[in-house]
């Protein structure tokens, strides 16, 4: 069962055009983010085009399964799935690939966009980083759809939590609330994830790496409960 699941989700993929708008978005980008940097080598190119996998590719993840709900297309195949987990792992198998394709038109476009590789080191590190924090944020965006199960509001709430709005803005009032003496921007992806772009230290990616697969356990779980104690509908 699982097996068609993944089947279903992967044809449903890689038809939606708004998948190859957001691939086409992640290129013109990069090409606009190596004007803005004076060495245009590839590991400069990927540490200023970062966000680019916290943002798209959950945003497409929102887009995604979200119309499972507002069409109502996941009454078709809920109801002969025994244990609905198998739905979330199908949802996590397809996040995965999608990351992978996403990362890939990043990497593509890198090689393409500039003649020189930088520090191989960076570029790995930077690398390794981008991919498993896009998956945490892609699997935030999953257990967002999963609890509202709306398009409006689940687009809204996965572009400011993949855009780092959210962590900036609860920074922010914790800041104001303790008189600047609780710094919690290092707790969220995003924040991490920024922090890491600037210092390029190996430790902050140890802490971006160990955030990030925080973020994927604890929206796995989410997920898991919310779509076995609700309705899927």
């Amino acid at each position: 069962m699982m097996t068609g699941l993944i089947k279903m989700y992967c044809y449903k993929m890689f038809r939606q055009k708004s998948l190859y708008v957001i691939w086409g978005i992640i290129a013109v980008m990069m090409l606009l983010n190596l004007t803005m940097i004076p060495e245009r080598t590839f590991s400069a190119l990927l540490c200023k085009s970062g966000s680019l996998t916290l943002i798209f590719p959950s945003l497409f993840t929102a887009m995604f399964f979200s119309n499972d709900h507002a069409s109502g297309f996941i009454k078709n195949y809920a109801g002969s799935v025994a244990d609905r987990s198998i739905i979330i792992a199908a949802r996590a198998v397809i996040i995965f690939i999608n990351n992978i394709f996403s990362w890939g038109v990043i990497a593509v476009s890198g090689l393409i966009f500039t003649h020189h590789t930088g520090s191989i080191n960076v570029a790995v590190m930077y690398g390794i980083c981008m991919f498993l924090a896009g998956l945490g944020c892609s699997f935030a965006a999953m257990l967002i759809t999963e609890l509202f199960r709306k398009t409006v509001p689940v687009i809204i709430l996965t572009l400011v939590t993949g855009s780092g709005i959210l962590c900036e803005l609860i920074a922010a009032i914790i800041a104001l609330i303790t008189n600047g003496n609780v710094i919690v921007k290092s707790y969220f992806l995003t924040g991490m994830f920024n922090i890491f772009g600037e210092t390029q230290m190996q430790s902050d990616a140890v802490k971006v790496i160990c955030i990030s697969i925080i973020y994927i356990i604890v929206s796995l779980l989410a997920s898991n409960v919310s779509i076995k104690k609700r309705d899927v509908v």
